[in-house]
């Protein structure tokens, strides 16, 4: 018998909950918003428990990182979007379970270095890179698409910029 919990009963009740399940419905990378939570989750589980890190509390954050719908954003879209789009997944979470310090935190740093908010724990850090790592794995299953392939690399490039413009203002905060 492990000592760890298994993925689903960590994270039944939030697949089993009504306003979640509308990411189900939801494109994301060129799949859906409920398949990328998925590939997160699982992925955030597994570095999760091989580093002995808080792997309840970073599996359900990774679970929750991308909660909203594209009726949540009535004008922010493009590089917008993924500057208030953690904001939104965590009230949205909020608003349905019981989230932790290491969860808000973690849901609502996932973009970084896009976003301001900074990764306070391990389990935070974890999700930033594994969703990074899950998005570029999204994007690249749809390379011979020109216009994914020209999103991809201004994503990159604003993602580099925006990376050294907070590192450039981060000490005058």
């Amino acid at each position: 018998m492990s000592k760890y919990r298994s993925f689903d009963s960590i994270t039944k009740d939030i697949l089993a909950n009504e306003k979640f399940q509308a990411i189900t419905n939801e494109s994301h990378h060129g799949i859906t918003r409920m398949e990328h939570s998925l590939r997160v989750a699982h992925g955030v589980y597994d570095m999760a428990i091989k580093h002995n890190l808080d792997y309840v509390s970073a599996t359900r954050a990774a679970l929750v990182h991308d909660f909203f719908t594209n009726a949540e954003f009535i004008t922010n879209h493009g590089l917008i979007k993924g500057v208030v789009h953690p904001d939104i997944a965590l009230a949205n979470a909020k608003g349905e379970f019981e989230i932790n310090e290491i969860e808000a935190n973690a849901i609502e740093a996932h973009m970084f270095p896009l976003s301001v908010v900074t990764p306070k724990s391990k389990e935070a850090w974890t999700l930033t890179f594994v969703d990074k790592k899950v998005a570029i794995y999204e994007y690249s299953m749809n390379k011979f698409n020109p216009k994914r392939l020209t999103h991809k690399v201004s994503y990159g490039l604003s993602m580099a910029l925006v990376f050294a413009f907070n590192l450039i203002t981060m000490g005058r905060r």
